[in-house]
């Protein structure tokens, strides 16, 4: 049997980056408005010019792809899965549940399930892992759904974020705190509140006591499953993104942890130097 993966933008991988025999992977780039000029969050799309972009830009917003995008690439394909990020933060999964009505609506027998990753970055991309995982494992199309569906309600995401500003201009964050923040050296460990929503999860003085405090969160969760599979993302942030996996290696015995570079979206919110840990 032959599935497809879609997944958009947020998820921070690439086609290559999630490859198997008995499935085909596409992501769908979640729009960007940077001061009135449409940036196109595709495979190829630089990050770092991003930044340099957003730190001269006045305003910017995000879209969600509309259900023709997703449409496209579910037409001519069969037993297809869709994962988002999250419909707390964004409309880009109704725009993908639309796509899967219509679709229906005109071939009744088609299987698709588009599931609310209720998460984003480095939460949406574990849970990606899993369902290549699953359907590696050559389960039905129902059972995969299943327990795909389970799995995305035991995954925790935080994140660090070290410059605020993207959040405050989006209205993620409230300038008062933004400001605190930046003058008392607080970093906040946010993260996901159960519901697809941001919450703060815990402060530090500081970035280094921040990584510290972030790493010993996976082991309060996951001190007896040493192979659980975590995954770190980062914007232009490699270097502390490999601190956060040799102390989770070296110091709490994990041993399944994969880094990847966020792509577009995910830097939008991030900001340069911000961390996604998700487990």
């Amino acid at each position: 049997m032959k599935f497809t993966i879609i997944a958009d933008s947020a998820c921070d991988l690439k086609s290559s980056d999630l490859v198997g025999e008995n499935f085909e992977f596409v992501t769908i780039p979640i729009p960007i408005v940077i001061d009135g000029d449409l940036i196109t969050d595709d495979e190829s799309f630089d990050t770092k010019e991003l930044i340099t972009i957003l730190k001269a830009s006045k305003n910017f917003k995000t879209s969600c792809p509309p259900p023709d995008a997703f449409l496209q690439e579910m037409r001519d394909k069969d037993n297809i899965f869709v994962v988002t990020i999250s419909s707390g933060i964004s409309g880009t999964y109704n725009s993908a549940r639309l796509a899967a009505e219509m679709l229906k609506e005109e071939f009744p027998d088609k299987k698709i399930f588009v599931l609310d990753s209720l998460s984003a970055t480095s939460g949406q991309t574990l849970i990606l892992d899993m369902l290549k995982s699953l359907i590696e494992s050559e389960l039905s199309f129902e059972e995969i759904e299943k327990r795909i569906t389970e799995f995305r309600d035991t995954v925790s995401v935080r994140f660090v974020v070290q410059d605020l500003g993207n959040l405050i201009k989006t209205g993620r964050m409230s300038k008062l705190t933004g400001k605190i923040c930046s003058i008392l050296t607080i970093r906040l460990i946010c993260g996901d509140n159960g519901k697809g929503e941001i919450k703060v999860h815990n402060k530090s003085i500081g970035q280094r006591r921040a990584l510290i405090d972030l790493i010993k969160m996976p082991f309060e969760k996951l001190k007896d499953k040493k192979d659980s599979p975590i995954i770190i993302t980062h914007c232009q942030n490699e270097e502390e993104a490999l601190f956060i996996k040799e102390k989770l290696m070296s110091k709490y015995g994990f041993s399944n942890i994969r880094i990847y570079a966020m792509r577009g979206i995910a830097s939008l919110f991030a900001n340069e130097k911000g961390l996604a840990l998700s487990y």
